[in-house]
This record gives structure tokens, sequence and C-alpha cells, in this order.
């Protein structure tokens, strides 16, 4: 029952999910502010929640495509007629033993959310935002320290002691991308004494902040680590005790005698980072207490397993795994299974990426979920025939954005419309995605669904579990997607969904904790331990892998030269460099997070005078003058695959050799996105499967940028 007051939940305006209190008046959303409880803190996207959810463009009844696709044509029909069309496809798919041509795009709150449940159980995939930012990164953690798939745990900020070391490497938290807490806790550790270094080629909010900001080349993060660690090493300054009793044996050995030739000089050549400059860093983080590495897939651009891996020796070496201010390792929240647990189909024999003509490029690496970036090339393959979208835009989020709209729009090769059969989109309100979908179906906001967050897959560390509830009623004919997955399983695998909705399933889960949803809402809707827990391998017996020991070395990579990190730059970047002499760069804000349902359509967020109303070419102004453009000029953008025209911005805040576009922007559905300006920086990123050999296809990871062409 909703009621009045201040009402405990979590946010959705970007991924972080902070907890936050909503203030309900006569059944309104009136005001947003940071839950004292948990972190306490609620950034601007957070409090313009409201906008989101009273913008009078909600979808309210399910709608069914009478056009073609992309013609954004819809008629409203019942819910019953939709989901018959959703269950009759499905039904025809496993019929033909090709439900592993299921794969549903959303962000998993948690491994068991039940959208993931039911495609364990039908025997479909998931994949998800996190191919764009942090899966390499994730594996490269499991590959080195084992344990599970934890999604993107940051340093714990507040336990940064006296001299401490933070380094974030094109990480933008003060944009509150993390939690919006986080720009606090960095503070208050600088003010405790700690060094903020920031590796940015964009002087960002972070960059001025800092004690030190180096405009580091794009995708040299892993050269500058290699070149830190080889000084550490060389000169006997790493954690002798930790790489002894926690280093498996033979692989400091193997490190050592494969840095010989990595030298600071050597690798300054290629991340720009000048030599002395990389010694001095690596004498400050072999001195420092702590050291905590901070990262968005290393400068949102290339070789993201090899600057994990090469990130994640720097903190073995010095031994800042694990300790207050160095890399945690998750507190798993202990919640119960909700049983029979359906075991899902195997990604590596039958997910999309292993069974096209490109298979022999994925055969050697670690996928955590369906890479979202090759949805295009797994269409035009035949192995992708439905696609369900929640939470996500990939009309306008995938790279190639064009070849994934000219995809879906494929004609079918066996009496169907389409080559993709079925595609299905959850929507608070129309987008680029809603254009191209058969049915669209009208999604709850977070003010008005239930979802348990926990442990591991969460941002928020050391929280434990955190519940989004309803404070408000939803309008119309809404119904969050987790809700419409639970009636298909029970339509289509009711043997595992013997259940009466998503707060019985929810209520199964905590009684591990002894609590149901009923007993966390009356504890404020938060339960955590209290502690986060560092040095807990000590305990344990060690790490999670094989050996119990930290991985430095990679046996299994060994064939593709990566058992060891490659301090090269990505392999686009040092591809045509006369006829593209720019790298562009995609940079973050606080105003805004990505081209989903959370900011994009956002009236406040897009302000002109309060929010981000466009987003502008940052172009050096060194730069600038030599190419003959003035501030404020619409200049051209092309890149292999594509061209825009965009407005010059010039500052002395970037690299001369980097163009800067912030992500998210170019909509043409909804009447905020398009009376806002700006151009979509996707227009310019090649598709997966057109340059297949230049994405790092290592974790899952695709680039977010490219070379480009400035012209006036």
């Amino acid at each position: 029952m909703v009621k009045d007051g201040w009402i405990p939940t979590a946010c959705y305006q970007c991924k972080a999910e902070c907890a936050i209190l909503a203030h309900v008046e006569d059944g309104v959303v009136k005001e947003i502010r940071g839950n004292p409880k948990a972190r306490g803190k609620a950034c601007v996207k957070g409090m313009a929640g409201i906008s989101l959810q009273y913008n009078k463009d909600r979808l309210t009844k399910p709608l069914k495509r009478v056009g073609k696709r992309g013609e954004g044509k819809f008629k409203e029909i019942s819910w019953d007629e939709a989901l018959d069309m959703l269950t009759s496809k499905l039904k025809a798919l496993k019929a033909k033993g090709e439900a592993h041509k299921l794969t549903a795009s959303f962000f998993p709150h948690s491994i068991t959310d039940p959208k993931w449940r039911f495609l364990n159980a039908y025997g479909g995939f998931i994949n998800t935002a996190l191919p764009h930012c942090d899966s390499a990164k994730i594996v490269a953690f499991i590959k080195a320290m084992g344990g599970v798939p934890n999604h993107h745990i940051p340093p714990a900020f507040d336990t940064v002691p006296k001299d401490g070391i933070i380094i974030l490497a094109g990480r933008h938290a003060f944009g509150c991308l993390d939690d919006a807490a986080v720009p606090r806790d960095i503070l208050e550790a600088q003010a405790r004494g700690a060094k903020l270094v920031v590796l940015d080629p964009i002087f960002t909010a972070d960059a001025a902040k800092a004690d030190w900001w180096i405009p580091i080349k794009p995708s040299g993060d892993t050269a500058l680590f290699l070149g830190m660690t080889q000084h550490i090493v060389a000169n006997g300054l790493h954690d002798k005790d930790f790489v002894e009793k926690w280093v498996r044996e033979g692989d400091f050995e193997q490190l050592t005698a494969y840095l010989k030739d990595k030298t600071p000089k050597a690798m300054s050549a290629i991340c720009g980072v000048p030599e002395a400059d990389i010694r001095k860093l690596a004498e400050m983080c072999a001195k420092a207490p702590s050291v905590g590495v901070d990262s968005f897939k290393g400068i949102m651009l290339g070789q993201a397993l090899d600057f994990g891996h090469a990130w994640t020796i720097l903190l073995a070496v010095t031994g800042n795994i694990d300790n207050p201010g160095g890399q945690p390792l998750p507190d798993l929240t202990p919640m119960s299974p909700v049983e029979p647990a359906p075991a899902g189909p195997d990604l590596g024999t039958l997910g999309w990426h292993k069974t096209g003509p490109d298979k022999d490029a994925f055969s050697h690496y670690s996928f955590i979920m369906e890479p979202t970036w090759y949805e295009a090339q797994a269409i035009k393959n035949g192995d992708l025939k439905v696609l369900i979208t929640a939470e996500c835009n990939p009309a306008m989020t995938e790279m190639g954005q064009e070849e994934w709209r000219k995809a879906v729009c494929l004609p079918g090769e066996g009496g169907e419309e389409y080559r993709l059969e079925m595609l299905v989109s959850y929507e608070l309100m129309h987008s680029e995605t809603s254009r191209y979908a058969d049915l669209v179906l009208p999604d709850k906001s977070y003010f008005e669904r239930y979802e348990l967050l926990y442990m591991p897959w969460w941002y928020n560390f050391g929280q434990g579990v955190l519940l989004r509830q309803p404070v408000v009623k939803a309008p119309g004919e809404c119904r969050h997607s987790n809700e419409v997955f639970i009636e298909l399983g029970k339509r289509l695998e009711p043997k595992y969904f013997d259940f009466a909705d998503d707060v019985a399933f929810y209520d199964i889960q905590l009684t591990g904790l002894g609590l149901s949803v009923k007993k966390l809402q009356e504890m404020g809707g938060i339960w955590s331990p209290g502690t986060m827990g560092f040095y807990k391998y000590k305990d344990a017996g060690g790490f999670g892998t094989p050996s119990k020991k930290i991985h430095l070395y990679w046996e299994d990579l060994k064939d593709v030269d990566q058992a060891l990190p490659r301090p090269g730059l990505a392999a686009e970047y040092e591809a045509d460099t006369q006829d593209y002499p720019f790298v562009l760069i995609s940079y973050r804000t606080i105003f805004h997070q990505g081209t989903g349902q959370w900011t994009h359509n956002n009236p406040q967020l897009r302000d002109p005078v309060s929010g981000m109303f466009e987003n502008p070419a940052l172009i050096n102004s060194a730069t600038a003058k030599k190419l003959g453009i003035k501030d404020g000029q619409t200049v051209t953008l092309t890149s292999r695959t594509g061209q825009l025209q965009v407005r010059a911005k010039l500052t002395e805040r970037i690299r001369p050799d980097c163009i800067g576009l912030h992500h998210g922007f170019g909509s043409s559905v909804g009447r905020v996105a398009t009376t806002g300006k700006g151009v979509s920086d996707n227009v310019l990123i090649p598709d997966s499967g057109m340059t297949l050999k230049w994405q790092d296809v290592v974790g899952g990871e695709s680039h977010v940028s490219t070379r480009v062409r400035l012209s006036a």
C-alpha cells in the first residue's frame, strides 16, 4: 500500500542505484534526498528523477507494431494479446530447438533477478550494457583473484588512510557514476592526507579536484601501469612479504622476466606520459600505505582486459588487495536460493558469439554474458531470433548504431517478415529502440516497483541488501518487466515459477537472513552487516583461484600472447593515423547517463541553463587555431564509418590529439529529446561485425571511441 511521508527506496537515474528517501504527498513524489541510513547522498540526476516520473510522454498501455520496423506506427492492445503473442513466439522458438536464440538485454540488478531466472529456465541468454564498460575488468579480477563475477567493486574510498593513493583512470567519479557519496568520500580522504591522481586525456571535474592530473594518451593505461610495475620490481620496492605468501609460485618470476624491457622510458613512448612522471608515480605507490585504482574500461578505450590485468598486477606487487584503500573483494550477501534453480544454457557452446563465422575470434576469451555490441552481427548470422530489451536503448547505445538499425530490419529468410523474428521493448516512454519494436510494453518506473539489490551485483560496496519499493502507483496499465517475466515463466516454465509474484520471490531469497520484504520495509529498507571486512583471504585460506593464490600469469592465453598484459595501444588507434589524425573520446558528466530510459529525456537534466542541453565537440584551442576553427562554429567529424556535424567548443582541457564528445545525445524521439540539441557519438563508432579485429573481444568489451578527421 502506497502512503505519504518519507519512504526509503533506491534511485535508478543511473546504475549506481543509491539508497534514497522519496517524499510523497497525496500520492505524488515531491522531493528526493539521500538516505542517511545508507550513504546519505543523492546527485542531481537522482533528484531530477521526479521530472522523469511525471513526464507527459509516459506510455501506459501495450502497443503492437502496425507499420514497418522503424516507422514508429503502433496500435494499443491488451496485455492478454501482448502476452499471447510473446508466449506463442517463444514456444515456437523452443520447439525448433532454438531457445538459445532468445536474448534479453537489461541491467541485472542481481544474479538471481526474475528476468535472469526466466532466461536460465527457458534456455536463452542475457546481455547488458556491461560490455561497454566493465566486463573485461571483471574477467581480469576473476582470472587473477578468483571469486564471482561481481559488478564493478570500486575501492572503499572512505577507508583510504593518510598518504594513501587514489588513482582514477578514465573514471568520472565526480559525475556520480559509482555512487553519489563517492565524491564526498574522495574529498574527505584528501582532507586526511590521501593523494588523488587522475589519468585522463580530458581535464574533467575529477582532474579539477586532483593533486595530480596526468593527460595520458588514449589507450595508454596498460603501458603506464607496466612501466610503473617494472620500476617497482626492478628496484626491489615491491611488497616482498605479500608476493611471497600470496602470489602463485613462479608467477612473479615470469612477470619479472617479462618486465625487463617494459621500462618507464619504453612505456613513456607508448602512453605519452613523461618517463620521470612514471617513475614518480611508481615510487609514490610503492611507499603509500594503500593504493586504490578505479577505472571505467580504461580511459573508455581499448585493450580492456590487458589494462585490468596490468592494474591488478600493480596492486598485487604492492600488496593492495583487500586492504583499506586498496582493491576490495566483495562480501557476498547470504541470500537463499529459490529452488529448483535452473542451470541455464552453456554460453560457451550455444552463445551466438560462439556459433557465427567469427567464433574463432572469441574462442580464447571468457564471456560472462552475450556481448551487446555483437547483436547486429548475430542477427545477420541468423543466431539471434528474439530480442527483448528493458532499461536500455540499443538503437542508440550500440557501436555502429546505424548497422544495428539495418540489422533489425533485414528481411527474413524462411518466410518470416524479418530475420530478427521478434523485437520486444519495455519502455517508460518511446525511444529510438521502440520505433523498431514489434511489441512495446509500458514499464513501471523505479518509483513504482519492487526490486531487491544485493552484493555482489551492485556498485555500492558493503551495503548488504537494499529494497526498492513502490512509493507511488503506476499510471494506466504499466507492469514492471520482472512481473511480465514471472508471468511468462508460469506459462512456459512453471516448474521454476511456483511462487505468487515478485514479492513472494524476494521473500524466499530473504529467508537466509531471517527477513522478508515486510520486515525489510520495517527496518527502513536496508540490511547491512555493518562492516566491510578486509583481508578476508587470510581467514578463508587464500583466494578463489585453483591455487588459492593470486595468478599473475595466465597460461590459458599464452598462445595469443596475452599471458601477461600487452603494452601497446588498441589496434585501431595505430591505424590510418594520417587520414584520421584525432582520437574521439567519450566522456561523462553529472547531468547525463547514457541513452536509456534514465536521463536522455529528462527536462531538468536537459535544461539549457541548469542542465546539459547539447554535447559540443571539445577541441584543444591550439589544434583549432591550426585548423582555423572558431569557438561555436559548426564542424564536421568524419570516421571510417560515419559523419557528424556538431558545434565546436574550444578548450585547453583536452589533449591536442583528441576530440571529446559526450555520450548519450542525438535522440529524435520524445519532446525533450527533440527540443534539445546534440549528436550521437555512436554514428562514428564502427560496428563490431565490420571491425571485429579492432574490437576488444577480451572479456566482452567493445570500443566506444574511434579515430576521426576534423574539418571546418
